[in-house]
């Protein structure tokens, strides 16, 4: 399993915070780490990481399983315990949170889009040799529309993580049993 981590050099500290609560090896994604790929960034990509997330199962050789998060995760157990969730049916795993942000706002006063299918992407578990992850390709990664990308137009094959390792702090009453917290809307390091 190879694992991911979104990066903006902008968002340093949090990628810093983020990686220290993990325990894997892991490889940064984001435009200015991958030499070779580039896409415009739009007003609505709030990170540098938004779209070229969807690269994972090519930088991944469409082998294997590989696991994404958000730079701004902390973890309270092992990546690796996902590990056990992997369906092979299914081209990509997610936690299906089904609410509406609180917040217009989010961090550094970016604007907080409202979609279906929001933060299903910010953790995600490939099945890389699937044929619906073979579709991600960098044109189309490059090309497509993001919001069809985050919305997983690409795949009818999306299968379920328990919520505890996507616990979107602010938006969920507290849980002690949260393997996984997610500061979707901001993390202050002070």
């Amino acid at each position: 399993m190879r694992y991911f981590v979104g990066y903006d050099p902008a968002r340093k500290d949090i990628f810093e915070y983020c990686t220290k609560t993990v325990d894997v090896p892991y490889e940064k994604i984001g435009a200015s780490v991958l030499n070779s790929w580039y896409r415009k960034r739009k007003p609505t990509d709030s990170t540098e990481f938004s779209v070229c997330r969807f690269l994972v199962p090519l930088l991944s050789n469409y082998q294997g399983w590989s696991l994404y998060f958000d730079d701004d995760f902390y973890w309270r157990v092992s990546p690796r315990e996902l590990e056990q969730y992997q369906d092979p049916k299914c081209a990509v795993m997610v936690v299906k949170h089904d609410y509406v942000p609180k917040n217009l706002i989010k961090y550094e006063n970016l604007n907080q889009l409202k979609y279906e299918r929001k933060n299903w992407s910010s953790l995600m578990l490939f099945n890389n040799s699937h044929p619906d992850c073979q579709k991600l390709t960098d044109d189309r990664v490059q090309q497509g529309v993001a919001l069809d990308l985050h919305q997983f137009k690409w795949t009818d094959n999306v299968g379920s993580l328990p919520r505890e390792y996507n616990f979107l702090v602010g938006e969920y009453k507290f849980d002690e049993t949260a393997k996984a917290l997610h500061y979707t809307n901001g993390l202050c390091l002070e």
